[in-house]
Order: structure tokens, then sequence, then C-alpha cells
């Protein structure tokens, strides 16, 4: 299923166009950022997560994307053949918190600073909560 927003094409996942309305990235308020350790905190909730695609299978439409604190999650996504060694990923966190289904993806440069990232979601979701997080 693919939508556009803002006149930007959005190839979607496994969500039909009535779930996805809940999911709209224009109407989105606050997209917390994530890394592994992270998720389990936003079970069904739509994230923003970055990583490297360490195993990709297009066959398949599956990723495990090492995330910026080193731990390995699997990603479902969207039919696409290719994937950037870099990701930055919209999506929606399973139910046990440990995987993630994608909406969309916008392809990071290669030399994206994951470790400088991963500071930067401590500072967010810790000293400065109350700055970049809705609750």
């Amino acid at each position: 299923y693919q939508r556009r927003v803002h006149g930007i094409l959005i190839l979607l996942g496994n969500l039909s166009p009535t779930q996805m309305q809940s999911y709209d990235p224009a109407k989105i308020s606050c997209k917390p950022r994530v890394n592994a350790a992270l998720m389990p905190r936003y079970k069904n909730q739509a994230v923003l997560l970055v990583g490297k695609a360490e195993d990709y299978d297009p066959a398949q439409s599956t990723a495990q994307i090492q995330t910026s604190d080193g731990m390995m999650v699997p990603v479902l996504m969207t039919p696409n053949p290719q994937l950037a060694n870099v990701t930055e990923f919209f999506g929606i966190v399973s139910a046990d918190g440990r995987s993630l289904q994608e909406i969309s993806r916008y392809d990071m440069n290669d030399d994206f600073d994951l470790a400088n990232y991963d500071q930067l979601l401590n500072l967010m979701h810790n000293q400065y909560r109350s700055l970049f997080l809705e609750n």
C-alpha cells in the first residue's frame, strides 16, 4: 500500500488504509526517537529508529538493524529492493517491544555517527525529556 502525504509518496507496509490514518506522519505531533533498549517503552506506538543495516532480505522484506546502542532489531519493511547502509525508520513498535513494522524510511549518509546519536537519545529520554517528549 502506498499513499501521498504533502506530495511525498510514502510506501506503507501491511497496514490497511484505515489503520494508516492513525499513523499519518503529518498528524503525529511527537514521534519519539528510540534505540533498541527504549523500544519496550513504546509498544504498539509510532517511533523513529535509526540504525545500520546488518542483514537485509529484500525477498522477505525484512532486515536486521544494528541500533545506536549496538543491539539488533528486526524490521518488517515495505517492499523495496534497496536499503541504505544507515537508515531512519518511521514505524510501529511490536506488541512485545522487540521489533518494528516500517511505515516509511529515510536514507542517511554512511558517515552518520551512531555513537553521538545514542548520546542524544540518552539526553532526550532522561535529562531533557520535557523538551523532547510529550509525557
